[in-house]
């Protein structure tokens, strides 16, 4: 009686074994585990392939199938065919994020995901990386993704440039953090068969993998300044000190790490001597649909489920996350099946997890019954189970509040939970393989929003059955209790007084639950668990005053937007009601937004559908504060525009906020027409310089930019490599400035490509240092310089530079920079020897008849690389015509030409005319808008095959 039974069986490899039959005995505990451990022996003389081959046939037996928690006894799913592709990308930057976040809406073409093969993949062409980490929100796939690519190279399909690959579960190496041991032991603990190799194995020659899964569930902390130094792979020594050298490669340098966790424990390892950070993002919308199909196998179901969802914005959003996938099929599959498929609404997440709850608990009466008890009224299953569930739920909220995710049976015992009882359904669990601690298990949540779901029920129960405020963390408030029963107000304006504090936001769901609980449609579900339903209806009120009441305080930008969830779950939406209508009427330019409004478009710019390209701000009367409100939400677009705005240091301070934020995608920021100057530019450089910062195109024209800022635009250009377009334009940067911005382009780290100067007041004293930095620059394609009188003698020094090979500018822009025929011989020589320009803008100069005719010599020059020369406004008569008309006949470049605004006349034109009609001719858009041209001369064109590509 009340004894473990235990039992050996041995048998010859390939036989078969029947699983024990238990007779004549009770059995009390659920469930029986039988483990079966497999030994391979490798004798001597076996080859090191073959124990190559032997390794993998254990990893793709163990990893081939996996279990679904709602699997009926016996049933195993392979895991090729319910795994999902999951979206991975390359990421610096790491956020705490919670399943309320925003799904993805990356273009495809924009944002590559990264392949399964490309983990390692070499570093800039150098070498592969050795040590990678991937993060990820709970429950967004980082284990399932260990498995899918250890299964793949158990089956010799991908990853085969490593002979041996291991995995070591944080969770388990928690129950040995206290002992020495060395790699070998470490490896031949895990993995018995690995014994067979003896001091063999590992090698420096050999190419070996080692996987750490689940950083975030490690109860030990990792010393890398401290750990002694160790490279001898047979030496025990402390696991943190093994994992710390093996991490800085100082032990086994061969081998290649890669490491999984949450992104708020990135930090665990310092980033030099990480190699590579991605992210797995979880599902993009096709995936979304993909999944469901596979859970579920009923086809027409699959499509109300996939119908459903979709009606209902916030669900689908969270549905990137693919444990709440399996969360809401597990949940809508039992709904569809049931006789109350009308009634449930599916609304809030609060109604999705008390179903979750009702669903799991009915399953697991079901299943531990073998089916053959008859099941009662779900209130009756509540009522009888009330214990186990308010006792995990207990446990829930006390490690929530202390950031712990994995758990052992003495856990369970010190809350006096019976694991058999409930916690099958809503707890996973781990065994310890392969090693004399294989008797320890290891359980975490089905995932971590489970987690916060039995916390915030734990409160409410206790609230709701015993008037107990346990939010009341202060001595006032617990006193308080002796003499006056709490309000569910106060329970909820505690619980959110402690949540906006948080700046992980590992309660934001929490708060939502709890608020969401407060319903009498939740409360009728929950009878049993609850010994009544109350009608909260005025102290909801009250919540949904005091939450709008903290939207108008300063309290961080993410815990706004949690508010309006916890609004949506009380079903209050007036302040985004309000909003909309705002919206839609246009008139929000014209208003000045409270905070409130700020975090209510925020909230509806998350939750909508709408396109990511290009936010402006200035559409919103933007404020510092209010835009610290958006910055969640907006630095999810490409492109980010501001006109028209004082830009004080406040303000300053939220825009390099925004360029700086986590996880943010603005490729192209525009800040056009704005007080920007010089002490600006100054404290957003060092944002721009920061490797957080992802800008590729940057707009400052007209923001009273002088000389001044030279220096903090040369730190800029050296230190930021991914910008690749700068607008300067209409700025007053003068030769001072030029000198310097020159300096800069002469840097081999400036990898600028476009650089807009037009209008900024410099003259040829610049144009010798330009011309320098033109010839050493190697990424420069693009350079306007309209609108700067630079003259004759500047385009000389310009155009003795581009002769040279070294300059690859392919655009040159000089509207209106006081050019003459007398720089056209220069011209001339640069259009016949360089091999890169394509494309002059000439406009608005003075190079009359003569220059034209100069310039059109070099274009019939078979050498000549042009493809569109502008000429808008430079005094050209009919006299220029005939060698014009003789040039683009012979060029086999120019396809583009511009000669408006010149007086060239019916007669100049006509031979012109003449040209186009020859079939040697490449020209496809021709401008001859505002050249004189009488109306005759107008419908001739028209009427016949010219007036195609051709501006009149």
């Amino acid at each position: 009686k009340n004894q473990m039974i235990t039992a050996t069986v041995k048998a010859e490899t390939g036989s078969s074994i029947i699983s024990p039959v238990i007779e004549n005995s009770t059995v009390t505990s659920m469930p029986i585990t039988i483990n079966v451990e497999r030994v391979c022996k490798v004798n001597h003389g076996d080859s090191y392939e073959q124990v190559i081959n032997d390794h993998k046939k254990i990893l793709k037996e163990k990893l081939e199938y996996i279990t679904d928690y709602t699997s009926i006894a016996g049933e195993r799913i392979c895991l090729l065919q319910r795994f999902t592709d999951l979206w991975i990308t390359d990421a610096k930057e790491h956020e705490v994020t919670e399943i309320g976040s925003s799904s993805l809406r990356h273009d495809k073409t924009v944002i590559k995901s990264m392949e399964n093969k490309n983990i390692f993949r070499p570093i800039h062409e150098e070498r592969p990386a050795r040590v990678v980490i991937t993060n990820g929100i709970a429950g967004i796939g980082k284990t399932i993704y260990v498995k899918k690519f250890l299964l793949d190279w158990a089956m010799s399909k991908t990853h085969q440039e490593y002979d041996f690959v291991f995995v070591f579960p944080f969770c388990e190496l928690n129950l040995i953090s206290d002992e020495s041991m060395s790699l070998v032991q470490l490896v031949q603990q895990h993995y018995p068969h690995m014994r067979q190799l003896g001091e063999t194995y590992p090698k420096d020659s050999d190419r070996s993998l080692f996987i750490f899964d689940g950083l975030d569930e490690s109860r030990f902390s990792l010393e890398f300044e401290n750990s002694p130094v160790c490279s001898d792979i047979s030496k025990p020594m402390p696991l943190q000190s093994l994992l710390t050298n093996l991490i800085k490669g100082n032990l086994f340098p061969s081998a290649s790490i890669w490491i999984t966790t949450r992104p708020s424990t990135i930090h665990r390892i310092p980033s030099c001597y990480v190699d590579r950070m991605t992210e797995i993002q979880g599902f993009q919308d096709e995936e979304k649909e993909e999944y469901f199909r596979r859970k579920c196998q009923d086809e027409q179901l699959t499509e109300k489920i996939i119908a459903l969802v979709k009606k209902q914005s916030s669900l689908w959003m969270m549905c990137y996350v693919p444990a709440f996938c399996w969360i809401l099929t597990t949940v809508l599959e039992h709904v569809f099946k049931s006789s109350h498929a009308e009634e449930f609404r599916g609304s809030t997440v609060t109604e999705i997890y008390t179903n979750f709850l009702l669903v799991m608990v009915t399953y697991h009466r079901e299943h531990r019954g073998h089916g053959k008890e008859k099941i009662e009224k779900i209130c009756q299953l509540l009522q009888s189970d009330r214990a186990a569930i308010l006792n995990l739920g207990k446990l829930a909220f006390q490690y929530l509040k202390s950031h712990t995710f994995v758990f052992y049976e003495e856990d369970f015992k010190s809350f006096n939970i019976d694991i058999s009882s409930i916690c099958s359904g809503f707890c996973r669990q781990y065994y310890i393989e392969y090693s004399p601690l294989s008797h320890r298990r290891v359980y975490s949540f089905v995932h971590a929003t489970v987690q916060q779901y039995f916390a915030a029920l734990y409160i409410f129960v206790a609230y709701h059955n015993e008037k107990r405020n346990l939010m009341a963390c202060s001595m006032m408030g617990r006193l308080w209790e002796i003499f006056s029963k709490p309000t569910f107000f106060q329970v909820c304006k505690s619980a959110c007084s402690e949540v906006v504090q948080s700046h992980t936001g590992h309660l934001d769901l929490f708060l939502q639950f709890l608020c969401g609980l407060g319903k009498c449609r939740i409360q009728k579900c929950l009878l049993g668990l609850l010994t009544h339903v109350e009608e909260q209806k005025d102290d909801l009120q009250n919540t949904i005053s005091y939450m709008k009441k903290l939207l108008q305080t300063d309290i961080p930008p993410e815990r706004c937007i949690n508010l309006f969830h916890c609004l949506t779950e009380m079903n209050d939406k007036s302040v985004v009601r309000e909003m909309n209508e705002s919206l839609h009427q246009g008139v929000l330019s014209s208003k000045k937004l409270s905070l409130a409004d700020y975090s209510a478009l925020a909230y509806i710019l998350k939750t909508s559908d709408m396109d990511r390209k290009e936010f402006n701000l200035s559409t919103y009367r933007i404020s510092p504060d209010g835009l610290k409100r958006l910055l969640p939400v907006i630095k999810s677009f490409e492109k980010i525009t501001l006109t028209g705005t004082i830009m004080d240091e406040e303000m300053v301070n939220s825009m390099s906020a925004l360029l700086l934020a986590n996880k943010n995608q603005i490729k192209e920021l525009c800040l056009i027409n704005n007080t920007l100057g010089d002490t600006g530019l100054k404290n957003l450089a060092g944002a721009l310089m920061s490797s957080s910062c992802r800008l590729e195109i940057l707009h400052l024209c007209t923001n009273d930019l002088t000389e001044q800022c030279g220096k903090d635009l040369i730190s800029i250009l050296r230190t930021n490599r991914i910008l690749k377009e700068f607008d300067l334009k209409y700025n007053q940067l003068k030769d001072a400035g030029m000198k310097q911005l020159s300096l800069a382009l002469q840097d081999s780290d400036c990898e600028i490509e476009t650089l807009g100067l037009w209008g900024n007041e410099f003259t040829h004293c610049c144009c010798e240092d330009l011309a320098l930095a033109l010839k050493t620059n190697q990424s420069l394609r693009k350079l306007d310089l309209g609108c700067n009188i630079i003259g004759d003698l500047g385009m000389k020094l310009l155009c003795a530079t581009m002769k040279n090979d070294g300059c690859k500018i392919e655009k040159l822009g000089l509207h209106r920079t006081g050019l003459t025929e007398g720089c056209c011989e220069d011209l001339t020589s640069v259009l016949r020897t360089s091999q890169s320009l394509i494309a002059l803008e000439l406009g608005y100069n003075n190079l009359g008849d003569l220059g034209v005719q100069r310039l059109s010599a070099a274009l019939k020059d078979p050498n000549c690389k042009l493809q569109t020369l502008g000429l808008y406004r430079n005094n050209l008569t009919s006299a220029c015509c005939p060698d014009l008309a003789q040039a683009i006949t012979v060029s086999s470049a120019l396809t583009q030409l511009n000669l408006s605004s010149n007086s060239l006349q019916d007669f100049g034109v006509t031979s012109l005319f003449e040209a186009l009609k020859n079939p040697q001719c490449r020209i496809q858009e021709i401008n001859l808008k505002n050249c004189d041209l009488t109306a005759a001369c107008v419908y001739h064109a028209r009427e016949s095959e010219l007036y195609t590509g051709m501006y009149t």
